[in-house]
Protein backbone atom coordinates (compact mmCIF):
# COMPACT_ATOMS: atom_id res chain seq x y z
CA UNK A 1 0.00 0.00 0.00
CA UNK A 2 1.69 3.35 -0.91
CA UNK A 3 -0.07 6.91 0.01
CA UNK A 4 0.17 9.51 -2.03
CA UNK A 5 1.22 12.98 -1.18
CA UNK A 6 1.59 16.34 -3.38
CA UNK A 7 1.60 14.03 -6.41
CA UNK A 8 4.56 11.28 -5.62
CA UNK A 9 3.84 7.65 -4.20
CA UNK A 10 5.63 6.82 -1.46
CA UNK A 11 5.63 3.65 1.23
CA UNK A 12 3.62 4.39 4.34
CA UNK A 13 5.98 5.42 6.86
CA UNK A 14 7.70 8.08 4.50
CA UNK A 15 3.48 8.89 3.53
CA UNK A 16 3.73 9.64 7.41
CA UNK A 17 6.78 11.88 7.45
CA UNK A 18 5.59 13.72 4.03
CA UNK A 19 2.05 14.17 6.13
CA UNK A 20 3.80 15.58 8.64
CA UNK A 21 5.95 17.62 6.67
CA UNK A 22 3.13 19.25 4.64
CA UNK A 23 1.76 20.53 7.92
CA UNK A 24 4.41 22.13 8.95
CA UNK A 25 4.80 23.94 6.01
CA UNK A 26 0.57 25.37 6.06
CA UNK A 27 1.64 26.17 9.67
CA UNK A 28 4.55 27.99 8.56
CA UNK A 29 2.58 29.86 5.90
CA UNK A 30 -0.57 30.32 8.15
CA UNK A 31 1.75 32.44 10.58
CA UNK A 32 3.63 34.28 7.31
CA UNK A 33 0.18 34.99 6.80
CA UNK A 34 -0.56 36.39 10.74
CA UNK A 35 2.86 38.99 10.84
CA UNK A 36 2.50 41.26 12.39
CA UNK A 37 2.04 44.67 10.29
CA UNK A 38 4.68 47.40 9.57
CA UNK A 39 3.86 50.65 9.86
CA UNK A 40 5.49 51.46 5.89
CA UNK A 41 2.66 47.91 4.80
CA UNK A 42 0.38 50.23 7.13
CA UNK A 43 0.80 53.07 5.15
CA UNK A 44 0.35 51.60 1.90
CA UNK A 45 -3.31 50.00 2.73
CA UNK A 46 -4.22 53.66 4.27
CA UNK A 47 -3.76 55.29 0.72
CA UNK A 48 -5.19 52.33 -1.26
CA UNK A 49 -8.27 51.16 0.57
CA UNK A 50 -9.56 54.33 2.59
CA UNK A 51 -12.70 55.31 1.20
CA UNK A 52 -12.08 59.16 1.97
CA UNK A 53 -9.64 59.34 -0.11
CA UNK A 54 -11.89 57.19 -2.56
CA UNK A 55 -14.21 60.17 -2.97
CA UNK A 56 -11.33 62.78 -3.60
CA UNK A 57 -10.13 60.77 -6.34
CA UNK A 58 -13.32 61.12 -7.76
CA UNK A 59 -13.40 64.43 -7.69
CA UNK A 60 -10.41 64.70 -9.62
CA UNK A 61 -12.18 62.95 -12.14
CA UNK A 62 -15.34 64.68 -12.09
CA UNK A 63 -13.02 67.79 -12.41
CA UNK A 64 -11.41 67.34 -15.66
CA UNK A 65 -14.20 65.28 -17.30
CA UNK A 66 -15.84 68.77 -16.20
CA UNK A 67 -13.19 71.08 -17.69
CA UNK A 68 -13.67 69.28 -21.24
CA UNK A 69 -17.65 69.86 -21.34
CA UNK A 70 -17.81 73.24 -19.80
CA UNK A 71 -15.23 74.07 -22.99
CA UNK A 72 -17.25 73.22 -25.64
CA UNK A 73 -20.24 75.01 -27.41
CA UNK A 74 -23.89 74.21 -26.63
CA UNK A 75 -25.94 71.97 -28.63
CA UNK A 76 -27.19 73.21 -32.13
CA UNK A 77 -30.99 73.87 -32.13
CA UNK A 78 -32.80 71.88 -34.97
CA UNK A 79 -36.54 73.32 -35.72
CA UNK A 80 -39.48 71.86 -37.47
CA UNK A 81 -42.34 73.96 -38.23
CA UNK A 82 -45.33 74.55 -40.53
CA UNK A 83 -46.48 78.70 -41.40
CA UNK A 84 -49.50 79.46 -42.75
CA UNK A 85 -51.79 76.80 -42.40
CA UNK A 86 -55.08 77.09 -43.56
CA UNK A 87 -57.37 75.78 -40.14
CA UNK A 88 -60.33 74.70 -42.70
CA UNK A 89 -58.86 72.19 -44.79
CA UNK A 90 -55.28 71.81 -43.48
CA UNK A 91 -54.16 72.33 -47.44
CA UNK A 92 -50.71 73.18 -48.51
CA UNK A 93 -51.73 74.59 -51.37
CA UNK A 94 -54.94 76.47 -51.08
CA UNK A 95 -52.73 79.12 -49.96
CA UNK A 96 -49.73 80.89 -51.62
CA UNK A 97 -48.33 81.72 -47.55
CA UNK A 98 -48.79 77.90 -46.41
CA UNK A 99 -44.85 76.86 -45.94
CA UNK A 100 -43.25 73.49 -44.20
CA UNK A 101 -40.23 74.75 -42.45
CA UNK A 102 -36.53 73.34 -40.68
CA UNK A 103 -34.14 75.64 -39.22
CA UNK A 104 -30.99 74.90 -37.80
CA UNK A 105 -29.26 77.85 -35.00
CA UNK A 106 -26.36 77.80 -33.18
CA UNK A 107 -25.31 80.03 -29.91
CA UNK A 108 -22.04 81.32 -29.81
CA UNK A 109 -20.93 82.58 -26.07
CA UNK A 110 -19.44 85.82 -25.08
CA UNK A 111 -15.92 85.70 -26.93
CA UNK A 112 -13.62 83.55 -25.30
CA UNK A 113 -15.93 82.87 -22.29
CA UNK A 114 -15.87 79.29 -23.13
CA UNK A 115 -11.90 78.58 -23.30
CA UNK A 116 -11.72 80.33 -19.86
CA UNK A 117 -14.37 78.21 -18.31
CA UNK A 118 -12.62 75.79 -19.50
CA UNK A 119 -8.90 76.67 -17.99
CA UNK A 120 -10.91 77.71 -14.75
CA UNK A 121 -12.45 74.33 -14.44
CA UNK A 122 -8.53 72.52 -15.32
CA UNK A 123 -7.35 75.12 -12.29
CA UNK A 124 -9.69 73.38 -10.16
CA UNK A 125 -9.27 70.00 -10.91
CA UNK A 126 -5.48 70.35 -10.75
CA UNK A 127 -6.04 71.66 -7.12
CA UNK A 128 -8.42 68.74 -6.39
CA UNK A 129 -5.19 66.63 -7.26
CA UNK A 130 -3.30 68.62 -4.94
CA UNK A 131 -5.96 68.07 -1.95
CA UNK A 132 -6.06 64.57 -2.83
CA UNK A 133 -2.00 63.99 -2.31
CA UNK A 134 -1.99 66.32 0.94
CA UNK A 135 -5.56 64.90 2.70
CA UNK A 136 -2.85 61.08 1.71
CA UNK A 137 -0.02 62.74 3.60
CA UNK A 138 -2.63 64.19 6.20
CA UNK A 139 -3.70 60.79 6.56
CA UNK A 140 -0.51 59.00 6.94
CA UNK A 141 0.57 61.58 9.40
CA UNK A 142 -2.99 60.58 11.33
CA UNK A 143 -1.56 56.98 11.05
CA UNK A 144 1.52 57.44 12.50
CA UNK A 145 0.38 59.45 15.23
CA UNK A 146 -1.82 56.52 16.25
CA UNK A 147 1.25 54.11 15.16
CA UNK A 148 3.38 55.38 17.82
CA UNK A 149 1.13 55.77 21.05
CA UNK A 150 0.06 52.15 20.83
CA UNK A 151 3.96 51.55 20.47
CA UNK A 152 4.70 54.22 23.17
CA UNK A 153 1.37 52.16 25.42
CA UNK A 154 3.05 48.75 24.72
CA UNK A 155 6.58 50.05 26.17
CA UNK A 156 4.64 51.68 29.08
CA UNK A 157 3.07 48.54 30.40
CA UNK A 158 6.15 46.94 29.88
CA UNK A 159 8.17 49.66 31.98
CA UNK A 160 5.43 49.82 34.96
CA UNK A 161 5.46 45.68 34.84
CA UNK A 162 9.25 45.88 35.37
CA UNK A 163 8.36 48.51 38.25
CA UNK A 164 6.34 46.19 39.45
CA UNK A 165 9.05 43.48 40.15
CA UNK A 166 11.31 46.39 42.11
CA UNK A 167 7.92 47.18 44.31
CA UNK A 168 7.93 43.61 45.00
CA UNK A 169 11.68 43.66 45.70
CA UNK A 170 10.66 46.63 48.18
CA UNK A 171 8.16 44.59 49.53
CA UNK A 172 10.42 41.56 50.25
CA UNK A 173 12.77 43.96 52.31
CA UNK A 174 9.83 45.27 54.32
CA UNK A 175 8.71 42.11 55.26
CA UNK A 176 12.30 40.69 56.28
CA UNK A 177 12.64 44.06 58.59
CA UNK A 178 9.25 42.90 59.83
CA UNK A 179 9.69 39.59 60.65
CA UNK A 180 13.32 40.60 62.27
CA UNK A 181 11.68 43.15 64.65
CA UNK A 182 13.30 45.94 62.98
CA UNK A 183 10.39 47.46 60.73
CA UNK A 184 6.85 47.98 60.85
CA UNK A 185 3.80 46.73 59.86
CA UNK A 186 2.82 50.28 58.16
CA UNK A 187 5.85 49.59 56.47
CA UNK A 188 4.82 46.35 54.80
CA UNK A 189 1.58 47.47 54.01
CA UNK A 190 2.61 50.92 52.21
CA UNK A 191 5.12 48.97 50.35
CA UNK A 192 2.43 46.83 48.86
CA UNK A 193 -0.13 49.54 48.26
CA UNK A 194 2.69 51.28 46.34
CA UNK A 195 3.51 47.76 43.96
CA UNK A 196 -0.55 46.93 44.18
CA UNK A 197 -1.24 50.72 42.88
CA UNK A 198 0.40 50.32 39.90
CA UNK A 199 -1.92 47.61 37.89
CA UNK A 200 -4.49 50.72 38.10
CA UNK A 201 -1.69 51.92 35.66
CA UNK A 202 -1.23 48.86 33.71
CA UNK A 203 -5.29 48.88 32.59
CA UNK A 204 -5.20 52.69 31.59
CA UNK A 205 -2.47 52.13 29.31
CA UNK A 206 -3.22 49.15 28.00
CA UNK A 207 -7.29 50.70 27.49
CA UNK A 208 -4.95 53.44 25.56
CA UNK A 209 -3.56 51.48 23.71
CA UNK A 210 -6.61 49.13 22.45
CA UNK A 211 -7.95 52.78 21.40
CA UNK A 212 -5.38 53.54 19.41
CA UNK A 213 -5.45 50.28 17.53
CA UNK A 214 -9.17 50.83 16.90
CA UNK A 215 -7.84 54.35 15.81
CA UNK A 216 -5.71 52.44 13.19
CA UNK A 217 -8.37 49.61 11.73
CA UNK A 218 -10.75 52.68 11.26
CA UNK A 219 -7.66 54.49 9.46
CA UNK A 220 -6.75 51.35 7.12
CA UNK A 221 -10.70 50.48 6.60
CA UNK A 222 -10.15 46.91 8.52
CA UNK A 223 -13.17 45.02 10.64
CA UNK A 224 -10.46 43.99 13.59
CA UNK A 225 -7.62 45.94 15.14
CA UNK A 226 -4.69 44.47 13.14
CA UNK A 227 -1.69 42.79 15.06
CA UNK A 228 1.51 45.84 14.67
CA UNK A 229 4.91 45.05 14.98
CA UNK A 230 6.19 46.30 18.12
CA UNK A 231 9.74 48.03 17.45
CA UNK A 232 10.04 52.03 17.01
CA UNK A 233 9.40 52.93 13.33
CA UNK A 234 12.52 54.69 11.79
CA UNK A 235 10.97 57.92 10.39
CA UNK A 236 13.35 60.19 8.51
CA UNK A 237 14.63 62.81 10.66
CA UNK A 238 13.81 66.54 9.66
CA UNK A 239 15.80 68.73 7.31
CA UNK A 240 17.12 71.55 8.45
CA UNK A 241 15.04 74.75 9.24
CA UNK A 242 16.08 76.74 5.76
CA UNK A 243 15.21 73.78 3.95
CA UNK A 244 11.74 73.04 5.54
CA UNK A 245 10.53 76.47 5.21
CA UNK A 246 12.53 77.09 1.16
CA UNK A 247 10.13 73.49 0.86
CA UNK A 248 6.82 75.07 2.31
CA UNK A 249 6.25 76.34 -1.71
CA UNK A 250 5.33 72.62 -2.85
CA UNK A 251 3.26 71.33 0.23
CA UNK A 252 0.18 69.88 -1.82
CA UNK A 253 -2.31 71.83 0.92
CA UNK A 254 -1.03 75.16 0.32
CA UNK A 255 -0.77 74.57 -3.64
CA UNK A 256 -4.10 73.27 -3.41
CA UNK A 257 -4.85 77.35 -1.89
CA UNK A 258 -2.57 78.24 -5.02
CA UNK A 259 -4.45 76.90 -7.45
CA UNK A 260 -7.91 77.56 -5.84
CA UNK A 261 -6.85 81.28 -5.91
CA UNK A 262 -5.81 81.47 -9.79
CA UNK A 263 -8.88 79.70 -10.30
CA UNK A 264 -10.87 82.40 -8.48
CA UNK A 265 -8.67 85.22 -10.55
CA UNK A 266 -9.86 83.54 -13.51
CA UNK A 267 -13.39 84.04 -12.27
CA UNK A 268 -13.29 87.60 -12.48
CA UNK A 269 -12.30 87.35 -16.37
CA UNK A 270 -15.55 84.71 -16.77
CA UNK A 271 -17.25 86.90 -15.27
CA UNK A 272 -16.20 90.39 -17.33
CA UNK A 273 -17.04 87.68 -20.27
CA UNK A 274 -20.98 88.85 -19.46
CA UNK A 275 -20.49 92.57 -20.65
CA UNK A 276 -20.03 91.15 -24.36
CA UNK A 277 -22.85 89.56 -26.39
CA UNK A 278 -24.36 86.10 -26.88
CA UNK A 279 -24.44 85.37 -30.54
CA UNK A 280 -27.03 83.17 -32.27
CA UNK A 281 -26.79 82.73 -35.87
CA UNK A 282 -29.53 80.57 -37.44
CA UNK A 283 -30.51 79.20 -41.15
CA UNK A 284 -34.11 77.85 -42.19
CA UNK A 285 -35.57 76.36 -45.37
CA UNK A 286 -39.33 76.46 -46.40
CA UNK A 287 -40.85 74.66 -49.03
CA UNK A 288 -43.79 76.22 -50.68
CA UNK A 289 -46.90 74.02 -52.12
CA UNK A 290 -49.04 76.23 -53.97
CA UNK A 291 -48.45 76.12 -57.56
CA UNK A 292 -45.72 78.59 -58.85
CA UNK A 293 -44.48 79.65 -55.72
CA UNK A 294 -40.90 79.26 -55.30
CA UNK A 295 -39.22 77.74 -51.64
CA UNK A 296 -37.61 80.07 -49.32
CA UNK A 297 -34.41 80.31 -47.31
CA UNK A 298 -34.00 82.52 -44.35
CA UNK A 299 -30.77 83.14 -42.45
CA UNK A 300 -30.46 85.77 -39.40
CA UNK A 301 -27.81 86.62 -36.46
CA UNK A 302 -29.64 87.71 -32.78
CA UNK A 303 -27.46 89.31 -30.95
CA UNK A 304 -28.02 89.55 -26.98
CA UNK A 305 -27.74 93.39 -25.17
CA UNK A 306 -26.21 93.74 -22.05
CA UNK A 307 -26.83 97.09 -22.16
CA UNK A 308 -28.63 97.30 -18.12
CA UNK A 309 -25.88 95.65 -16.34
CA UNK A 310 -25.82 97.25 -12.77
CA UNK A 311 -27.74 94.28 -11.60
CA UNK A 312 -26.50 91.54 -13.81
CA UNK A 313 -22.64 91.74 -14.99
CA UNK A 314 -21.75 94.34 -12.39
CA UNK A 315 -23.02 92.15 -9.65
CA UNK A 316 -21.22 89.08 -11.32
CA UNK A 317 -17.92 90.61 -11.64
CA UNK A 318 -17.64 92.11 -8.04
CA UNK A 319 -19.47 89.26 -6.39
CA UNK A 320 -16.30 87.12 -8.29
CA UNK A 321 -13.79 89.77 -7.40
CA UNK A 322 -14.77 89.41 -3.63
CA UNK A 323 -14.32 85.24 -4.48
CA UNK A 324 -11.17 85.88 -5.75
CA UNK A 325 -9.70 88.51 -2.31
CA UNK A 326 -11.20 85.47 -0.29
CA UNK A 327 -8.68 82.50 -2.01
CA UNK A 328 -6.06 84.82 -1.77
CA UNK A 329 -6.88 85.91 2.23
CA UNK A 330 -7.09 81.92 3.03
CA UNK A 331 -4.52 81.02 1.24
CA UNK A 332 -1.78 83.45 2.66
CA UNK A 333 -3.56 82.72 6.65
CA UNK A 334 -2.70 78.91 5.84
CA UNK A 335 0.85 79.86 4.50
CA UNK A 336 1.87 81.60 7.92
CA UNK A 337 0.06 78.73 10.05
CA UNK A 338 2.20 76.54 7.96
CA UNK A 339 5.40 78.67 8.62
CA UNK A 340 4.49 78.83 11.86
CA UNK A 341 4.22 74.50 12.30
CA UNK A 342 7.25 74.37 10.77
CA UNK A 343 9.25 76.44 13.14
CA UNK A 344 7.29 75.67 16.46
CA UNK A 345 7.58 71.27 15.46
CA UNK A 346 11.57 72.21 14.63
CA UNK A 347 12.28 73.63 18.24
CA UNK A 348 10.08 71.10 20.04
CA UNK A 349 11.87 68.54 17.64
CA UNK A 350 15.93 70.15 18.71
CA UNK A 351 14.52 70.15 22.25
CA UNK A 352 13.46 66.47 22.63
CA UNK A 353 16.57 65.26 21.04
CA UNK A 354 18.45 67.12 23.58
CA UNK A 355 15.45 66.10 26.46
CA UNK A 356 16.19 62.21 25.34
CA UNK A 357 19.33 61.78 25.46
CA UNK A 358 19.72 63.66 28.77
CA UNK A 359 17.41 61.13 30.23
CA UNK A 360 19.29 58.20 28.55
CA UNK A 361 22.35 59.19 29.61
CA UNK A 362 22.17 60.71 32.94
CA UNK A 363 18.71 61.14 34.69
CA UNK A 364 17.42 57.85 34.20
CA UNK A 365 20.73 55.95 35.44
CA UNK A 366 21.22 58.01 38.65
CA UNK A 367 17.40 57.56 39.33
CA UNK A 368 18.23 53.46 39.18
CA UNK A 369 21.41 54.09 40.97
CA UNK A 370 20.17 55.99 43.93
CA UNK A 371 16.99 53.47 43.99
CA UNK A 372 19.29 50.49 44.54
CA UNK A 373 21.55 52.26 47.34
CA UNK A 374 18.61 53.18 48.89
CA UNK A 375 17.26 49.79 49.09
CA UNK A 376 20.28 48.58 49.95
CA UNK A 377 20.39 50.93 52.85
CA UNK A 378 16.80 50.65 53.82
CA UNK A 379 18.24 46.50 53.84
CA UNK A 380 19.95 47.13 57.21
CA UNK A 381 18.17 50.04 58.86
CA UNK A 382 19.98 52.78 57.54
CA UNK A 383 16.81 54.12 55.63
CA UNK A 384 13.22 54.62 55.71
CA UNK A 385 10.51 53.15 53.74
CA UNK A 386 9.55 56.83 52.52
CA UNK A 387 12.73 57.19 50.47
CA UNK A 388 12.55 53.66 48.86
CA UNK A 389 9.25 54.34 47.70
CA UNK A 390 10.31 57.92 46.76
CA UNK A 391 13.47 56.39 44.86
CA UNK A 392 11.62 54.04 43.21
CA UNK A 393 8.70 56.26 41.33
CA UNK A 394 11.24 58.13 40.84
CA UNK A 395 12.63 55.57 38.62
CA UNK A 396 8.96 54.80 36.98
CA UNK A 397 8.76 58.31 36.25
CA UNK A 398 11.64 59.30 34.17
CA UNK A 399 11.35 55.58 32.10
CA UNK A 400 8.42 56.28 31.34
CA UNK A 401 8.99 59.99 30.31
CA UNK A 402 12.08 58.71 28.76
CA UNK A 403 9.47 56.91 26.75
CA UNK A 404 7.41 59.92 26.02
CA UNK A 405 10.33 61.78 24.59
CA UNK A 406 11.01 59.14 22.26
CA UNK A 407 7.17 59.05 20.87
CA UNK A 408 6.91 62.66 21.00
CA UNK A 409 10.10 63.32 18.91
CA UNK A 410 9.04 60.52 16.20
CA UNK A 411 5.81 62.76 16.42
CA UNK A 412 7.81 66.06 15.87
CA UNK A 413 9.80 64.44 12.88
CA UNK A 414 6.55 62.76 11.55
CA UNK A 415 4.85 66.53 11.36
CA UNK A 416 7.95 67.96 10.01
CA UNK A 417 7.42 65.39 7.36
CA UNK A 418 3.99 65.93 6.31
CA UNK A 419 4.86 69.63 6.58
CA UNK A 420 7.60 69.51 4.16
CA UNK A 421 6.00 66.97 1.73
CA UNK A 422 6.05 67.89 -1.91
CA UNK A 423 3.97 67.64 -4.76
CA UNK A 424 5.02 65.03 -7.08
CA UNK A 425 2.96 63.35 -10.21
CA UNK A 426 -0.72 63.97 -11.32
CA UNK A 427 -2.77 60.96 -9.62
Amino acid sequence: MYTTIHGCFTPPAWGRICFLAGMLLLLSTTLASAAPLSLQGAEAIALGKNPGLGAIKQKVVELRHQAVAIAQLPDPHLAFGAANLPLNSFSMNQQQMSMLSVGLSQTFPSFGKLGLEGQRVGVEAQAAADTLRGQSAELVLLLRRAWLQAIYAEDAVATVRHQEQLQAESVQAALALYRSAQGSQADVLRAQLARDSLANDVNRLQAERASDLAQIAQILNLPEPPSIEPQWPNLPPPITLTQAEDRLSGQPLLRAAQAQNRAAQMGVRVAKRGYWPEVTVSVDYGQDFYPGSPNWLSAGVDLSLPIFPGDRQDQDVAAARAKALQAQYRYDDQHLAMIQQVRANFARYMALKTELERTDQRLLPTARNAFSATLAAYAVGRAELSAVLRTQKEVLDYALSRLQYRRDLALSAAELDFLTTEGGAQP
